[in-house]
């Protein structure tokens, strides 16, 4: 017993030491730590992988949006609803669009596109050079749907890139946000180590990242989706998202994880019913 005492405080000093070191030193939360992307600055042609699982209507193009050269893939014919899947912090069209087009393709035809700095499109990743295509984005997709309906589905850091596309648009029918947070402060809360207080400071560009503030004047169906398994962005993240946006539906699906959730068929079936709202 005298042992295992003496351990346990021994544990207990070098977390107080661990503490006051974090909360003396603190920690700086950069774009680096928050955008990863995956470049492949050598293809010539653009493509999916795996594409030939997802039928005969897939097209791909390069826009040219303010001073990049954006990589563009639509999926399914031009009929429906189109849909804007924005990606998490570590995927591109080619590694992970046959995924995401996969889920959302049950609900109309997807939209999936490399940010600035990824897969194939041009510039550095950051979140001024998502806000300086935004708008020219957000025209290319209103002239893509040509008066159909505009869903914009954010997963994750998606959630934050879609909600400050939607924010903008002229055309917005339904947003979803998949497995995502409030802010970027919110995220950097979560991810605080054994409740240690933590001295953190931001990169300022991404506070602009706020997902209430950038739909604040938005009055069409909202859904938000939070999984209980999530080992990425816990749970806890979504039910504020959802607290702080009572206008918005919130699921939380206690099996899901980061990634399943929206494949999840309660989460498809939410999906539709919001789309079906008038």
């Amino acid at each position: 017993m005298r042992a295992f005492l003496i351990v346990l405080n021994v544990l207990i000093l070098v977390a107080l030491g661990l503490a006051a070191i974090l909360f003396v030193r603190g920690v700086h939360i950069d774009e680096n730590v928050v955008f990863l992307p995956v470049q492949r600055p050598d293809r010539v042609e653009l493509a999916i992988r795996g594409e030939g699982t997802l039928g005969d209507h897939v097209q791909h193009k390069r826009a040219l949006l303010g001073n990049e050269t954006i990589a563009i893939t639509t999926v399914g014919p031009d009929v429906g609803p189109l849909i804007v899947s924005c990606f998490g912090n570590a995927s591109d069209r080619y590694a992970h669009g046959v995924d995401y087009a996969n889920k959302i393709a049950p609900f109309g035809q997807v939209l999936v596109w490399d940010y600035p700095g990824y897969g194939d499109s041009s510039g550095a990743a950051g979140v001024v050079a998502i806000e300086d295509v935004a708008d020219e984005f957000v025209a290319l997709v209103e002239d893509r749907a040509a008066g159909r309906p505009i869903i914009y589905w954010g997963h994750s850091l998606g959630g934050f890139v879609c909600s400050n596309l939607a924010g903008r648009a002229t055309q917005v029918d339904a947003v979803i946000l998949e497995t995502t947070a409030q802010s970027i402060r919110s995220v950097a809360k979560a991810w605080t180590p054994m409740g240690i207080p933590i001295r953190v400071t931001f990169n300022e560009d991404l506070l602009r990242f706020d997902i209430p503030d950038a739909l604040a004047n938005l009055d069409r169906p909202i859904l938000i989706i939070g999984a209980g398994r999530d080992r990425v962005l816990p749970v806890e993240l979504a039910r504020e998202l959802a607290e702080a946006m009572p206008q918005a539906t919130y699921l939380e699906l206690p099996q899901a994880t980061h990634f399943s959730a929206g494949f999840d068929p309660k989460a498809q079936a939410a999906v539709a019913k919001l789309l079906a709202r008038p």
